[in-house]
């Protein structure tokens, strides 16, 4: 696919990526895939809830981030607000986090006796970092669900909406050699649209640390918040995904699941892997994610306007690796989500 047969919105859009990535270099060293993933999810127009009011929501389907510490998880919230000039709040996980800390609360005004209303970070954010999300307790990462999926956050008897730019980043530690860290709840992982392993960087990008200058940082802004949100249409209706890669995908999820009576799924996984080692598959949720995120890889990443499935396994790794549960028994038999996942792709037929 030529640059001359892409439309102007979707040779935007394309623009726009290599921009973010070459701004994100300024704050972030390395990391070019991860960038490429992030601005692929913020760029995806992945519907939330259904809005009575017939105005059709959606979000950027949110991101998860897994890596040691020290790796620059917490930088792509705040490169991310700066290129849309969005408003960025970020929470720091803890054992003692509550509830009224990350939507706010109410409380009665002595001097005027008046019920006020006190909102917390995660509604009135447009970019919102739940850093070290593992920390929180599983009460308080309860009160992000809510906001996660249907852009609304409930204080009081009152249900109030997000901004219409609203995108959230999580990041988590995969070694913890301390307590205080929470295991994250299956409804809550499964709320991200991928998640992106952050490992250290090679030798010659470790080397520019040294003498990296971060008070010499400034990122610029790049694109109105408006403006992402109708480039996020556009890719949407203008990059086409074909009935049988949507079948292709859709028998991709239901291959991760494992037969089950008590999760009411009767079919058995062409993966030996899943049948032996999985205790919990990919939703469909997942399947949602999958074909609006393939659209955006398709073009931003490779410059066509059509997907192919090699755009749909190559995302495999991201949409999957948080959604595939393993059973207690899969670590000592050395059995990994990769593993698994590489394992479906090979059973399952290309269309």
């Amino acid at each position: 696919m030529t640059a001359a047969t892409l439309t102007p919105e979707l040779a935007e859009a394309i623009e726009f990526h290599h921009a973010i990535i070459a701004e994100g270099g300024k704050a972030l060293v390395g990391y070019d895939t991860a960038k490429a993933l992030a601005n692929i999810v913020l760029l995806s127009e992945i519907p939330t809830t259904y809005d009575k009011s017939e105005q059709r929501q959606v979000n950027a389907g949110n991101l998860l981030l897994r890596g040691v510490p020290g790796v620059g998880k917490t930088f792509f919230g705040v490169i991310l607000a700066a290129i849309s000039d969005a408003k960025f709040a970020r929470i720091q996980g803890r054992a003692d986090l509550q509830p009224t800390e990350v939507v706010g609360f109410q409380m009665i005004n002595p001097s005027t006796g008046e019920l006020v209303t006190e909102f917390g970070p995660m509604a009135s954010a447009e970019v919102i970092l739940l850093d070290e999300i593992n920390r929180i307790p599983l009460k308080s990462q309860s009160a992000f669900l809510e906001g996660l999926q249907d852009r609304t956050v409930t204080v009081g008897k009152q249900t109030y909406e997000l901004p219409a730019f609203s995108f959230a980043i999580a990041t988590m530690n995969p070694v913890e050699l301390g307590q205080g860290t929470f295991p994250l709840s299956e409804a809550a992982t499964d709320r991200f649209a991928i998640m992106i392993n952050i490992g250290y960087l090679p030798p010659s990008e470790e080397e520019k640390l040294v003498n990296f200058d971060f008070k010499r940082v400034r990122l610029n802004r790049l694109m109105s918040k408006d403006r992402i949100i109708q480039l996020r249409g556009a890719i949407n209706d203008q990059v086409f995904l074909h009935d049988l890669l949507g079948r292709y995908i859709q028998r991709l999820v239901s291959a991760t699941r494992p037969y089950n009576p008590d999760t009411d799924w009767h079919t058995h996984s062409p993966s030996e892997l899943v049948e032996k080692g999985v205790d919990l598959g990919a939703s469909p949720r997942a399947i949602i994610c999958w074909g609006r995120l393939a659209k955006v890889w398709a073009l931003l990443q490779r410059g066509r306007t059509e997907v192919l499935p090699e755009d749909v396994q190559e995302l495999a790794p991201y949409v999957l690796g948080h959604r595939i549960w393993l059973g207690p028994h899969a670590a000592s038999h050395g059995l990994t989500a990769e593993a698994v996942i590489q394992d479906v792709i090979d059973r399952v037929p290309i269309p």
